[in-house]
C-alpha cells in the first residue's frame, strides 16, 4: 500500500506505521552492551535522536561490572559543545561523571584570559618567547605535538610557578587528571568519564579502558609541506643524517633513482633526546616517526605514495611512568612532492572495547581512523528508520528543485535563497529563524535570514553540524545547497585505502558529473556521500530531536537534490525567480484595487501574452486572489496582497 501523503497546518506528514523511540532506544542500549561486555569493537548505527548520546551519558556504569569488567567507560564527544550536553545529561541523572577539558577550557593562560587584548580587565603576561600566552601554547601543542604539560611547565619555570592560572601551583590543566582515568589502587569513583576527540591521543584513557565514541573521529594532522619540510631538514641536521633535506628523501622515492640507502637510513633514525623537542622551534614529536613513514612508502594509484609506521612517542613528561604512546602514524604524499594527507591514529588496539556511534557511518573512514578490524552493526532496517523519523519524530524533509547546488567557493545562488527565506518567514512566522549552509556563505545565509525579517538569525554550517542540538524546538528550518570534496581529495583516500578508482571524467571527456568507476567504485562514492549526503542528511537532523515529545516535529526545506530517494517526503518545483516584466506586471497588480489582464496589458510595458503567462504562472498561489469573470466582459479581476521576487511551493 502506498504511503499517505497528509497535509496539516504547518505542513506535509506521512501517515505509517513503525517502531516506537522505546523501541529504538532499547535496541540501541542492547547492542552497545553486548559489544562493551563482549571486549568487542563495533560502529553502532544508530539514527539521530536515538539517543546515541543520552543512553551512554546515563548509564550507571560501575553497578554493571559484567558489562564494563569494572574497567573506566570514557565517552569521546566531536565538540566541546556535544560534550558539554553529555555532561548535562549525565548530572541530570544524577549518574556520576568526570569531564576532562581541552586546554582552552582548562587554563586560562591557553585561553587567552591573559593576552594583551583580553576583554576581561587582566593584566598581560608575555609568554617565554615575549608571544602572547595563547600564542605559545598554539605553537607549543598545535605546531610542536608537545603535551600541554610540558608547555605549561616551561611557561611555569620562566615565573618561577608565579602563574594567574595556578592556585597552590596547580593549574586546573594538570589537576583535572587527579585519580584519572584510575586512582592510585587502580580502581575509578565515576560512572562515565567525558572528553573530547583529541583526548584519545592519551595512551591512559586507551589502555585496558572501555570506549564509546560519540561520532567519528578525525585523527588528521594539519601540517603543510612547507612546515613539514623544514622539521625534517632540522631532524636530519640534529641526527646528521646522511640526507638533509625532505627533497633529497621524497624525490629519491617518488623517482626510484636508487641515490639512498634507504636500509642504512633507517637504521641511522634516531629519536633526539627530549631537550631537543622541548627547545627546537622547529622540532615536532613526530617527525621520527614521520620520516620512518616516509621510508616505507609505496606507489599507488593516482600518483601518490603512501607510508605507514608505528611510532612510539618521546616521553618528554618527567617521572612519568604510564603506558608508552603508540600512534600509527600514515603519510600520502604526490609525484609533485606535497604533502597529501597525514594521520597519526591512536592505538586503539589497547582498550578494553571500542564502540562508535554514528547515523551515517562511512565505514572507510572509520576503519582509517579507529580499527581496521571495526565492523558497522545496525538496530533497525532502513525501512522502519524511515517510518520512525516521519511518525515518531515527525521530521518532514522537503526537496525544493532538482538541482545539486553545490556550494563550495562559488556559486551561492542568492535570489533564490533569498526568496525561499522569505516565503518560509511569511508562512511560518517566527516558526522560522534558523538555517544551514556551506561555512563560506554563512554570512550570505544569516543576511537572508535578516532581510525576511529573523531578529536574531541563526545558523550552523556543513560540517560543525553533528551531535547539537540548537534547533530541536525550531518548527521549520532550510538547508541550502550542499558542499562536495574535491576529486583529489577523494583520489587521496583512494590511495590510502589502496583501493582502484577513478572518476568517470577521467576516462569519458564528455562526462561533466562526479561519478567513479573502477573495482572500488563503491569506495569512492561513499567517499563523496560522506561530505555531501551525509553532511545534508546531518544538517536535516538537527531538527525535530525530541521524538519522546508527540508535540514536537519540524519541516526542512531542503534546496538540493543529493538526498536519497526515500529521505525527501515531498519533492516540489524549483525556485521561480521573477524576471522584470513579471516584477512589473504584479507590481501593477498590487498597487491597484483590482485589475483586468486587459488593462495591464494596456497600461504597461509588457505584452499580453506576457500579462496572461505571468497571471496564470501565480494564480493558485495565496497571495494573488482571483474573481473570476467578475470583470468586464467576463474577464477575471486580479488582486495581490503583495509581491514576491519569486515563486516556491512552501
Amino acid at each position: 500500500m502506498d504511503d499517505e501523503i497528509q497535509e496539516i497546518e504547518n505542513g506535509y506528514k506521512i501517515v505509517r506505521d513503525g517502531p516506537g523511540t522505546g523501541d529504538i532506544r532499547q535496541s540501541l542500549k542492547r547492542k552497545l552492551q553486548e559489544i562493551m561486555k563482549n571486549e568487542g569493537s563495533g560502529v553502532i548505527q544508530s539514527p539521530t535522536s536515538s539517543g546515541k548520546t543520552y543512553t551512554p551519558s546515563t548509564r550507571r556504569w560501575r553497578l554493571h561490572s559484567d558489562i564494563t569488567g569494572d574497567q573506566p567507560v570514557i565517552l569521546f564527544s566531536g565538540t566541546t559543545d556535544a560534550r558539554d550536553e553529555a555532561v548535562k545529561k549525565s548530572r541530570d541523572s544524577w549518574v556520576s561523571s568526570e569531564v576532562l577539558k581541552g586546554r582552552t577550557d582548562a587554563c586560562p593562560l591557553a585561553r587567552g584570559d591573559y593576552d594583551s587584548d583580553n576583554e576581561l580587565g587582566n593584566t598581560a603576561i608575555r609568554s617565554p618567547d615575549r608571544t602572547e600566552p595563547s600564542e605559545w601554547f598554539d605553537k607549543m601543542c598545535d605546531d610542536r605535538g608537545l603535551p600541554v604539560s610540558v608547555a605549561h611547565g616551561e611557561f611555569e619555570r620562566a615565573y618561577e610557578g608565579e602563574l594567574p592560572c595556578c592556585e597552590d601551583n596547580d593549574c586546573p590543566s594538570s589537576t583535572q587528571w587527579t585519580d584519572i582515568p584510575r586512582n592510585d589502587r587502580k580502581d575509578h569513583d565515576y560512572d562515565i568519564l567525558h572528553a573530547t576527540h583529541p583526548f584519545a591521543q592519551v595512551p591512559q584513557l586507551i589502555d585496558g579502558c572501555n570506549l564509546i565514541l560519540d561520532e567519528r573521529p578525525d585523527f588528521t594532522l594539519n601540517m603543510t609541506t612547507d612546515g613539514l619540510r623544514k622539521k625534517i631538514k632540522r631532524y636530519f641536521t640534529e641526527i646528521d643524517a646522511q640526507i638533509q633535506t625532505w627533497e633529497d628523501l621524497v624525490v629519491n622515492i617518488v623517482q626510484g633513482t636508487g641515490d639512498i640507502d634507504l636500509d642504512q637510513l633507517r637504521e641511522e633514525l634516531e629519536v633526539p633526546d627530549t631537550d631537543w623537542f622541548r627547545y627546537n622551534r622547529e622540532a615536532h614529536a613526530l617527525t621520527p616517526g614521520i620520516v620512518e613513514a616516509i621510508i616505507h612508502a609505496e606507489e599507488r594509484n593516482h600518483d601518490r605514495w603512501v607510508g605507514e609506521t608505528r611510532y612510539t612517542f618521546p616521553t618528554l613528561i618527567p617521572n612519568y611512568d604510564g603506558p608508552e604512546h603508540e600512534v600509527i602514524l600514515r603519510i600520502v604524499f604526490d609525484s609533485e612532492y606535497h604533502v597529501r594527507l597525514l594521520q597519526a591514529i591512536p592505538d586503539f588496539t589497547e582498550a578494553r572495547s571500542v564502540i562508535g556511534l554514528d547515523a551515517h557511518p562511512t565505514m572507510p573512514k572509520w576503519k582509517a581512523n579507529t580499527l581496521s578490524s571495526i565492523e558497522k552493526n545496525q538496530i533497525i532496517n532502513s525501512d522502519d528508520n524511515h517510518k520512525w523519523r516521519r511518525n515518531q519524530r515527525n521530521l518532514t524533509i522537503v526537496q525544493v528543485g532538482d538541482n545539486k547546488n553545490t556550494w563550495t567557493k562559488k556559486d551561492f545562488s542568492d535570489p533564490k535563497v533569498r526568496i525561499l527565506c522569505d516565503e518560509l518567514r511569511h508562512k511560518y512566522e517566527n516558526g522560522f529563524r534558523t538555517g544551514i549552509t556551506a561555512k563560506r556563505f554563512t554570512k550570505d545565509l544569516q543576511q537572508h535570514l535578516t532581510n525576511a525579517g529573523v531578529d536574531s538569525p541563526d545558523t550552523l554550517y556543513f560540517g560543525n553540524e553533528k551531535s547539537v542540538e540548537d534547533f530541536d524546538s525550531e518548527q521549520a528550518g532550510l538547508v541550502a545547497g550542499c558542499i562536495s570534496p574535491s576529486s583529489d581529495h577523494i583520489k587521496d583516500w583512494i590511495a590510502l585505502l589502496d583501493k582502484d578508482a577513478k572518476p568517470k571524467r577521467d576516462v569519458e571527456d564528455s562526462y561533466q558529473g562526479q561519478k567513479w568507476v573502477g573495482e572500488d567504485a563503491d569506495v569512492a562514492e561513499e567517499l563523496l556521500a560522506d561530505i555531501r549526503e551525509n553532511g545534508v542528511l546531518q544538517a536535516c537532523g538537527r531538527y525535530a530531536r525530541s521524538p519522546q515529545q508527540p508535540d514536537d516535529g519540524a519541516i526542512v526545506y531542503v534546496l538540493t537534490n543529493v538526498l536519497p530517494d526515500e529521505y525527501a517526503d515531498k519533492q516540489v518545483d524549483d525556485v521561480s525567480v521573477f524576471g522584470k516584466k513579471e516584477m512589473q506586471i504584479l507590481d501593477y497588480v498590487l498597487s491597484h484595487d483590482g485589475v483586468t489582464p486587459n488593462r495591464i496589458d494596456q497600461e504597461t510595458d509588457a505584452s499580453r501574452k506576457h500579462v496572461h503567462d505571468t497571471l496564470n504562472k501565480c494564480r493558485d498561489y495565496s497571495w494573488l486572489h482571483v474573481d473570476e469573470n467578475a470583470g468586464e466582459y467576463n474577464a477575471d479581476v486580479f488582486y495581490a496582497d503583495r509581491r514576491p521576487d519569486g515563486l516556491v511551493e512552501v
